[in-house]
């Protein structure tokens, strides 16, 4: 009878135990996902595809945009905050921010391009003359 006794008693004080753990457990999760950046904050996220995102991070005077995928988190540009946040003067989205850095970024691209198929056609042409 009295091995049965202490059975069930170590049985509730172990019942009791995990609960307590769970509980303290609980509250110590809540307060570590509740934990809200003093110093980041994301400003816009834009879905690309099931698997990957850009995202607008706000980090000081700055803003940095990310690309997220499953694998990995990409550095792809940094703004200013009065490149994206200019407010009184355009309405822009996360998207046509985007946009418009997307076609800058292939302007320069076929300014460079341009320039490197002058070039090029500039040698031709002084080696044409050469012979």
């Amino acid at each position: 009878m009295e091995l049965g006794i202490r059975i069930v008693f170590a049985l509730v004080v172990i019942c009791v135990l995990i609960y307590i753990t769970y509980y303290v457990l609980r509250i110590v999760n809540k307060k570590m996902l509740g934990r809200k950046g003093e110093y980041i904050k994301i400003v816009d996220l834009l879905p690309l595809s099931q698997d990957s995102i850009l995202v607008l991070v706000e980090i000081g005077d700055k803003v940095i945009l990310l690309g997220k995928t499953q694998k990995s988190i990409t550095f792809l540009k940094e703004f200013s905050k009065d490149q994206l946040f200019n407010l009184g003067e355009q309405h822009h989205s996360f998207k046509n921010i985007i946009d418009n850095q997307i076609n800058s970024s292939f302007e320069m691209k076929n300014k460079v391009l341009n320039l490197y198929n002058l070039i090029k056609d500039s040698e031709g042409k002084e080696d044409d003359e050469k012979k």
